[in-house]
C-alpha cells in the first residue's frame, strides 16, 4: 500500500484523531477573556438554577450553550473548566465531519493535512466554550449532509441540512448564515432556465442583497464591505446567471426548489421549536424572539470593530492569486515557483524584525482576507464555466455548498472583526480551497499551494503558542480551573477575596459588563442584565442608587468593554453611600464599614 493510500486506513485516522483530541484536551485549560468566560458561566448557573435565557436574563446568545454549560456543571462541578469539557467532545465530533468534506475533494493524504490545519486554525486558538464554536461544529455536519444530498440527489439529506441549521441557530443566530447557504445550493441545483424560475431566483437574490446591505452597508469601513458584502454579491450574481442559463430536466425548475425549500424549512423549525417548549409553557415565546432576533440590532452599535485599511485586502487578493497561478503550471516550473516563494516568505519571516513586524502583518492580512477573495474567484470560474452535465454538474454543486457555506459563515465576523472572530470562519475557508482546487481538476493542492499551506500553519502555530504562553499561572479559585496570565490570577484572586470578606454573606451588585465577578465570587446576580448595553431600558440614577443601597457590597467596572461608564452622578451617590474602597486593577470594591 502506497503512503498516499495509507491515510485512508481506520486505525491510522483513528490514531490521528485521538493525538488531536488530547491536544486540544491539554491546552483547553488555558488563556481566557473574562467577560466571555463570566458571560459563559453566569448563563449555565442561571440555567442550572431553573432560569431561562431571555425570559429570565438578557442572554447575549440563543440559549442552548447556556442549557449545554448547565449540563456541564451538574455533572462535573461548578467551575470554568466544566464548561470547556463539552467543547472537547464538540471537537472530537467536528475532526471527523471535516475529514470527510476534505477526503470529497482530495486524495487521502491531503485530506489528513487538510483537516489538520482547520483544526489547528479553530480551538487551539481562543479554547473557550464559545456559541460560535459549536456553531461551526454543526455547520460542518450540515455541510456533509448538504454534500450528500449533490451527490446522491435524495431530499431525505436536506431534512438533516436545515436540522443543522436548527441546531447552529440555536447556539447563535448567526446559524441562519447556512441556511441562506444551503438555499444558495438548491436554487443552483435546481435552476432550468425558465421564466418563472428566473423571476423567484432575481426576488430571491434582491431581498438576500437587500437585507445584507442593510445590516453591513452602513456600519463597516471600505475593508469590510469587501470582507461583508461582496461575497454575498458574488454569490448572487453567480446564482441569477445560472438561472438563465440553467437547462431544463428531471428535477429542475421552480416546483422541486419550493419542494427544497419547504424540506429545509422544516428542517430547521424542528429543533427550534423543541427548545422552545418550555417558553411556549410559560407564555414567553415573545421574550426569547425578542433577545434572539431584535436586541443583538444594540450589539452593532455598542458591540463592533471594523476590519483594517482597505490596502489589507490586497494581500489576500495576491496570495489566492498565486494558488491560482500555480494550479495552471505543473512539473519543474511548478516546483522552481514554489522554491522561489518559500524563500521569499523565508526572507520576511527572517527579516520581520528588522520591518517592525510588517512581514508577520502581510501574512495574517492575507489569511484574513482569503475566503472574500476566494469567494470572488470560485463565482468567477462558475461563471466563465459552461454548464456540464451529469458529473460535472454535481462538481459544480458541490463547489458552490462549500464555497457558499464558507462565504456566508464568514458574516460571523461582523460586526466584531477581531482576530478571535477569524478563526471561527477559518476552517471552512480551508475546505472551501479544497473544493476550489477540485472543481479546477485538481485532487492535491500543487507546491506553491502547499507552500502557502505551510505559512498558514506556522502562522497558526505561532498563534496557538503565543495563547498557551501567556496563560501560564492557575486560576487559583474554587471556580477556576484554568491557567490565566499571571496579572489576571492575582486581580480576580483579590477582588474574590474583598468581595467575600465584606459581603458578609449578603448580595453584590457588579457592572458595568463585570459577568465573571458575580460567578468567580459566587454571589448570585439579582438583575436580568449581563451586558447593560443589552438591557432594553437602563434604569435612571436614582432607580439604580436606591437598588443598590440593599447591596453589601458593589464592584465598579472603570473600562467596561462595551456598556457606557457610570455617570459621574452616580459614581458619587456610590461613593457617598459605599465610602470604604480599593482598587483592584480596572475594577473599584466599594463597601460599608459594619
Amino acid at each position: 500500500m502506497t503512503t498516499r493510500r495509507a491515510y485512508d486506513r481506520p486505525w491510522i485516522l483513528a490514531l490521528l484523531w485521538a493525538v488531536a483530541v488530547l491536544v486540544v484536551a491539554i491546552l483547553v485549560r488555558r488563556f481566557w477573556i473574562p467577560l466571555d468566560d463570566g458571560t459563559l458561566a453566569q448563563s449555565a448557573e442561571r440555567v442550572l438554577g431553573g432560569e431561562l435565557p431571555h425570559r429570565d436574563f438578557g442572554d447575549p446568545y440563543t440559549g442552548l450553550n447556556a442549557l449545554i454549560g448547565a449540563v456541564a456543571f451538574d455533572l462535573l462541578g461548578i467551575s470554568l473548566l466544566s464548561l470547556r469539557i463539552p467543547l472537547v467532545v464538540g471537537f472530537s465530533l467536528w475532526l471527523p465531519a471535516v475529514w470527510l468534506v476534505a477526503r470529497r475533494f482530495a486524495d487521502p493524504d491531503v485530506s489528513v493535512v487538510v483537516t489538520a490545519l482547520a483544526a489547528l486554525l479553530s480551538v487551539l486558538t481562543y479554547p473557550a466554550a464559545m456559541p460560535t464554536w459549536f456553531g461551526l461544529f454543526t455547520v460542518t455536519w450540515g455541510l456533509v449532509a448538504l454534500l450528500a444530498y449533490v451527490d446522491r440527489a435524495s431530499r431525505r439529506w436536506l431534512l438533516a441540512v436545515g436540522a443543522a441549521a436548527g441546531v447552529a441557530v440555536l447556539f447563535k443566530v448567526v446559524g441562519l448564515y447556512f441556511l441562506a447557504a444551503a438555499f444558495v445550493t438548491v436554487a443552483w441545483a435546481r435552476a432550468d432556465g425558465s421564466r418563472h424560475y428566473r423571476t423567484v431566483t432575481v426576488a430571491g437574490v434582491g431581498l438576500f442583497l437587500l437585507l445584507l446591505g442593510r445590516m453591513v452597508l452602513p456600519r463597516t469601513n471600505e475593508t469590510g464591505l469587501v470582507h461583508f458584502f461582496v461575497p454575498g454579491l458574488c454569490l448572487g450574481v453567480a446564482l441569477t446567471v445560472q438561472a438563465w442559463r440553467g437547462r431544463p430536466g428531471p428535477g429542475r425548475g421552480l416546483g422541486p426548489l419550493l419542494s427544497d425549500g419547504a424540506i429545509l424549512s422544516v428542517g430547521a423549525l424542528a429543533p427550534v421549536l423543541v427548545f422552545l417548549v418550555p417558553y411556549m409553557a410559560s407564555a414567553s415565546v415573545g421574550a426569547w424572539t425578542e433577545g434572539v432576533f431584535f436586541l443583538p440590532e444594540r450589539r452593532f452599535g455598542a458591540a463592533s470593530s471594523g476590519p483594517a485599511a482597505l490596502w489589507t485586502a490586497s494581500t489576500g487578493m495576491a496570495a489566492v492569486a498565486l494558488m491560482v497561478l500555480g494550479t495552471r503550471v505543473t512539473g519543474a516550473m511548478a516546483r522552481r515557483g514554489a522554491i522561489a516563494l518559500g524563500a521569499l516568505l523565508t526572507a520576511g519571516l527572517a527579516l520581520d524584525d528588522y520591518l517592525d513586524g510588517a512581514a508577520l502583518t502581510v501574512f495574517w492580512y492575507s489569511a484574513r482576507t482569503w475566503i472574500p477573495v476566494l469567494t470572488a474567484v470560485a463565482a468567477w470560474q462558475w461563471l466563465t464555466r459552461r454548464p456540464e452535465p451529469g458529473e460535472g454538474s454535481r462538481e459544480s454543486q458541490a463547489s458552490v455548498a462549500v464555497v457558499s457555506t464558507a462565504a456566508l459563515w464568514s458574516l460571523v465576523q461582523f460586526p466584531y472583526s477581531s482576530p478571535a472572530y477569524f478563526f471561527y470562519a477559518a476552517p471552512l475557508g480551508v475546505l472551501a480551497t479544497m473544493a476550489l482546487l477540485h472543481a479546477a481538476g485538481r485532487r492535491r493542492p500543487g507546491p506553491v499551494a502547499g507552500v502557502l499551506a505551510a505559512l498558514y500553519t506556522f502562522l497558526g502555530a505561532g498563534y496557538v503558542a503565543g495563547v498557551a504562553a501567556s496563560s501560564t499561572t492557575p486560576l487559583a479559585l474554587e471556580r477556576g480551573g484554568i491557567r490565566v496570565s499571571e496579572a489576571d490570577a492575582e486581580q480576580y484572586a483579590r477582588m474574590t477575596e474583598v468581595v467575600r470578606t465584606h459581603g458578609r454573606g449578603g448580595d453584590i451588585w457588579a457592572g458595568p459588563d463585570a459577568p465573571e465577578v458575580y460567578f468567580l465570587s459566587g454571589k448570585p446576580n439579582r438583575t436580568p442584565v449581563i451586558y447593560e448595553f443589552l438591557t432594553p431600558s437602563s434604569p435612571t440614577p436614582e432607580e439604580l442608587v436606591r437598588f443598590l443601597d440593599t447591596r453589601t457590597v458593589v464592584v465598579i467596572n472603570s473600562r467596561p468593554l462595551f456598556s457606557a461608564p457610570l455617570s459621574d452622578d452616580v459614581q458619587a451617590r456610590l461613593t457617598r453611600a459605599f465610602p470604604e474602597e480599593e482598587a483592584i486593577g480596572p475594577y473599584i470594591v466599594r463597601w460599608r464599614s459594619p
